[in-house]
């Protein structure tokens, strides 16, 4: 946008604006970026601002006037429309204007940077009725901020649902197939290095990038990620590109506080909560739209001949591809192991108690119920469960617990999936596995070796086996093996326990006998 409105025509060659008829003039340019500034001050947003002017000014070989930020910024759009070989107006091009208390989570900084670029656009908004601006463009993530941003700079038109922009924002899948495009041909490259057809590359890229959709209308034509698009032709994969685009705090902070829904089936909102404005009433599902997580599916009930769509007339919400719905769910899980790291320090001490009575059964009762008490059923049901999975959530709620497991430690013939040591006398070894059974854990635990490496710390070990049901979300059995710190097998628990406590009472007397 910015080229265009310089004027610079060649840049579009093989474009439809090329040989539209647009006149191509050429309009002097302010473009702000507040794209990277999520943790700036309100001194530094200042200093920011002016020194974009400052820049701008550079740039056409103009001076910086006035005593204040709002007659500076007036005086050079005033000096801009005078200039030789442009247009009598100007163009305003605001990128992420939100980005510099979206993400705060200092409520003081957050609400100052916000008094702060609502200023801006206010003054902007000023210019723009004294007819200095031809055309004024903001991008942000969220509409929520509109609350008393806009209050002062209520000029501005929202496109985001908008029919007549409903392919702005992404690729045309007509667009990238386009046979004189750039895009076209490094497509057939690509299937051509992986030996596959057009179609089939095709169908993934669909599949991974494609599905955003801006009105619910069933003739709204859905258009690919451009980031991640281009990010795909240039390197051929299909990485998972768009999360390292960051996620809005607002975003996160509504996941965190909210029950997690099973979103495999499509979400019905309505238009009200898709643009609410006030951060406090905004829905989770309103909130995931807003940061490009949902996107519009259709109307969900059709429309009686001659009648008008209204603002609460259900919409459907989907994730728009393989893409964001495995970014959602990399979210998603982070959550889920906070929660269950949290409900390990709950169960600390219940924790300490039964690992260091070799209570495995009293273990095992506490790690299900505090599996079953946090809602990650959405998450269970929509992703391939696995034994990394399971992994992850044991690992943080023993973390939780403070007994500082390891994980994927490495022995010669493989490697242990959790460890810990941090129980007086005793190491702790936890195979697990996912649709299977605990003794085809503790059989692999056992082939393996695993405890050779821990008989050299005159410490006893303890195997567990846990595997966890295809059909459930929790424990499906569980077995364990004891020895003693010479590596011998104790087949029976009061022996065990036996064994443990004459340990004890040696080492104690060995302790005193050196004081």
């Amino acid at each position: 946008m910015e080229e265009i409105a310089k004027g610079n025509k060649e840049l579009f060659q093989d474009s439809y604006i090329y040989n539209s008829g647009y006149d191509w003039k050429k309009y002097p340019v302010i473009r702000v970026d507040f794209g990277g500034k999520g943790n700036i001050t309100p001194d530094n947003l200042l200093l920011y601002l002016e020194d974009k002017l400052k820049d701008v000014a550079s740039d056409y070989k103009l001076t910086v006037t006035g005593d204040t930020f709002q007659s500076r910024l007036e005086n050079l759009v005033k000096n801009m429309t005078d200039l030789n070989d442009y247009a009598n107006k100007i163009v305003v091009l605001i990128d992420e204007y939100d980005a510099p208390f979206i993400n705060q989570l200092d409520p003081v900084i957050k609400e100052s940077n916000r008094l702060i670029v609502r200023d801006f656009l206010t003054e902007i908004k000023s210019l723009t009725a004294n007819n200095f601006i031809k055309l004024e463009f903001v991008t942000g993530v969220s509409s929520y901020c509109f609350r008393d941003t806009y209050s002062g700079p209520n000029n501005l038109n929202d496109i985001t649902l908008s029919p007549d922009y409903t392919t702005v924002a992404g690729y045309k899948e007509e667009d990238l197939l386009n046979k004189d495009s750039v895009y076209y041909k490094r497509i057939n490259q690509l299937a051509e290095k992986r030996n596959i057809s057009r179609d089939i590359l095709v169908g993934e890229m669909r599949s991974m990038y494609n599905g955003y959709k801006f009105h619910p209308e069933d003739d709204t034509i859905a258009v690919y990620n451009p980031l991640s698009t281009l990010m795909f032709l240039q390197s051929g994969e299909l990485n998972n590109y768009w999360i390292n685009t960051g996620t809005p705090t607002f975003l996160v902070k509504k996941v965190s506080k909210s029950n997690v829904k099973d979103f495999s089936k499509p979400i019905s909102v309505t238009k009200y909560e898709l643009i609410e404005p006030d951060e406090d009433s905004l829905t989770v599902d309103g909130a995931m739209f807003q940061g490009g997580y949902l996107t519009i599916d259709k109307y969900e009930n059709s429309l009686d001949d001659g009648k008008l769509r209204q603002m609460d007339d259900p919409i459907l919400l989907k994730f728009p591809n393989g893409e964001v719905e495995k970014s959602f769910y990399n979210l998603l899980f982070k959550k889920f192991e906070k929660d269950l790291e949290s409900e390990g320090e709950y169960q600390e001490d219940d924790v300490i108690k039964a690992l260091s009575d070799v209570d495995i059964d009293g273990f095992i009762s506490i790690l299900a119920s505090s599996f079953a008490s946090i809602p990650y059923n959405a998450y269970y049901q929509q992703q391939n469960r696995n034994e990394a999975f399971y992994h992850a959530v044991l690992h943080a709620f023993l973390r939780g617990a403070r007994m500082h497991p390891e994980s994927e430690k490495c022995s010669n013939l493989g490697r242990i999936d959790i460890v810990i040591n941090s129980i007086p006398n005793l190491t702790y070894i936890f195979e697990l596995k996912h649709g299977k059974n605990a003794d085809t854990a503790l059989e692999q635990a056992q082939n393996a070796k695993y405890i050779q490496q821990y008989i050299r710390q005159n410490k006893d070990i303890v195997i567990i086996g846990i595997n966890f049901g295809s059909d459930y979300r929790n424990l499906d059995d569980y077995e364990y093996k004891l020895y003693d710190s010479g590596g011998n097998e104790i087949v029976d628990r009061d022996a065990f326990l036996d064994h443990i406590t004459k340990r004890k009472k040696v080492r104690y007397r060995s302790s005193r006998k050196h004081e």
